[in-house]
């Protein structure tokens, strides 16, 4: 394995998965938007002290005005709208449907690579994204163990695509200006800075927007809760993110960090198994199978 960017992409997945746990684990007792919300609150804290301490600037004009453009629009898309969907899906149909699902995210990814980059794919690259589609259409129309509405599961699995897609754009619209500071980690966390700090007034904004939402606060006066989302957003956003997109940076094929990201997979379904409860049913497993195959195709041949 090259270091750091497999690396550096492995941790992130281990990190995120933990979180992915804590997240369901309180969607029960919190909004899925106030969730999102305070997590890139306390991520984006925890970033900007990180940038005191090393004494990194928190405004540091080397960029054009298109590329800040680019970050906005980037932070809109995957720290801001795709986290959200993520966050009410993962609290609708569970931890293991939704890892599966997002194995679907280097398939957008090398779409939009594609569409903007000029990627071809190979034969083999396809019919491996044809069998992680497979995987998803299993999860799709999987009968159900734990008592999910229908309609509720469908429009879970739907919302989630979505958030893969705008995550997937998110991430191919910011690769090249990463390419041009892979030698300046410095600028490397400022690009994340930037991106959550849209993140962060996007989710704010969509929490404001809920009914009721003073007493959605109410649920942060349990000290179990407020442990829960302080230790999710840390692990989730702030060392997941830092993580990530060091990975993003640090290897070439964008895909490939996709890919290693989807490691989740097996990370989540043992997780979710042991601390949520959720049961591996032989569809599930059958559908991490193809996924995880066609993600091997789609990389290694």
């Amino acid at each position: 394995m090259k270091f750091p960017g497999e690396l550096f992409s492995l941790m992130a997945a281990l990190f995120w998965s933990f979180a992915v746990v804590i997240f369901k684990s309180l969607s029960s007792t919190i909004s899925p938007f106030l969730i999102n919300a305070l997590k890139n609150t306390i991520a984006l804290i925890c970033f900007i002290i990180t940038m005191l301490i090393l004494e990194i600037p928190i405004w540091n004009n080397v960029f054009t005005s298109k590329e800040y453009m680019i970050f906005i629009v980037s932070g809109f898309l995957g720290m801001g709208i795709a986290d959200a969907l993520f966050i009410y899906s993962l609290s609708k149909i569970g931890a293991n449907r939704i890892a599966i699902l997002n194995c679907f995210e280097p398939i957008a990814v090398y779409l939009f690579t594609f569409l903007f980059l000029g990627t071809l794919l190979s034969g083999i690259e396809t019919i491996g994204f044809i069998i992680v589609i497979i995987s998803i259409l299993i999860i799709s129309y999987e009968k159900d163990y734990d008592d999910i509405d229908p309609i509720i599961k469908k429009k879970g699995i739907s919302l989630q695509i979505i958030a893969i897609l705008c995550s997937g754009l998110s991430m191919v619209m910011i690769k090249e200006i990463l390419n041009q500071q892979i030698s300046n980690p410095s600028i490397i966390i400022l690009i994340a800075v930037l991106r959550l700090f849209i993140g962060f007034i996007i989710s704010w904004l969509i929490f404001l927007f809920q009914k009721n939402k003073y007493v959605l606060l109410s649920a942060l006066k349990e000290k179990k809760v407020i442990i829960k989302v302080l230790a999710s957003s840390i692990l989730g956003t702030f060392m997941a993110l830092g993580c990530w997109i060091f990975g993003q940076t640090y290897i070439e094929k964008l895909p490939l960090a996709s890919i290693l990201g989807q490691t989740t997979l097996i990370f989540i379904l043992f997780l979710s198994w042991m601390f949520l409860k959720e049961k591996i049913t032989r569809l599930r497993l059958i559908a991490s199978i193809f996924a995880i195959l066609g993600l091997f195709l789609s990389n290694y041949f």
